[in-house]
Formats: structure tokens, sequence, C-alpha cells
């Protein structure tokens, strides 16, 4: 019995719709890479729809989704290509996260100087600020 491939590969996963389109899946139609759905309850998805084989290599797009999931991927296969855009994917994850735990400077212009404190700054901190400018 042979294995039958499908020939259209949906997700709604951002990450491993970047994943396949870096290494060259195409889309199953140019015009509309993807379905957006907003449903009654007001939650809204998008679905990428590729084709399931790649164009050159014949790999399948489910074999990248399984790899994409794998917690060990990375570990068993540290030279794939995959393997350097699971991690960067993950490495923008951690980033992201540090970033929105870091306090923001505002930043402002008084009698011609540029300054900045931190969103953080306490009411005593502002009135000693406040002092220079």
């Amino acid at each position: 019995m042979t294995t039958r491939h499908i020939a259209i590969f949906n997700t709604r996963d951002l990450k491993l719709a970047s994943i396949l389109t870096a290494l060259g899946f195409e889309f199953e139609s140019d015009k509309a890479p993807a379905t957006r759905i907003k449903r009654e309850s007001g939650d809204e998805s998008t679905v990428f729809h590729f084709k399931a084989s790649h164009p050159t290599t014949g790999q399948q797009a489910d074999e990248v989704m399984r790899a994409f999931a794998s917690e060990d991927f990375i570990e068993k296969n540290p030279e794939s290509p995959v393997s350097y855009m699971i991690a960067a994917l993950r490495n923008r994850d951690q980033l992201l996260t540090a970033i929105k735990a870091i306090p923001r400077q505002i930043v402002f212009e008084r009698n011609g100087k540029i300054v900045s404190i931190s969103e953080n700054a306490t009411d005593e901190d502002k009135k000693r600020f406040a002092k220079f400018l």
C-alpha cells in the first residue's frame, strides 16, 4: 500500500508558517495565502494555506510541523536549518519577554535640554529630578 500525501497543508501557527516560507514552501495560492476568520464570539484567527510538498525537494510540510513541535529536535539535529529557525524564534520570544519587563524611559525636552526619566520613577525621584530642569 502506498502512502498518500495530502496536497494542501494548513496552519494557524505564524511561526510555523514563517519557517515553511523560509524553507521555500509555496502557498496554495499567491493571491490568497491565508484566510482570516472572525467568529461570532469576536475571536479571530488566520489560517495559512501551503502546498503540502516542497516544490524541489518533495519534503512534506507536516514533517516540518513535527520537527517544530518536537522538544528535542534541535538537540537531535543541531545543524538542520529548521533547528536554526526554531532557535531564532524561541530567542525572539525570550527577548520580547525581557523587553516587556524593562521600564521605558520617558524622553522630553525642557528649557532646551533633552532629558529622560524612568516611567517607574517614584514621586520623590520626579521631584528631585525636577530641581535640575
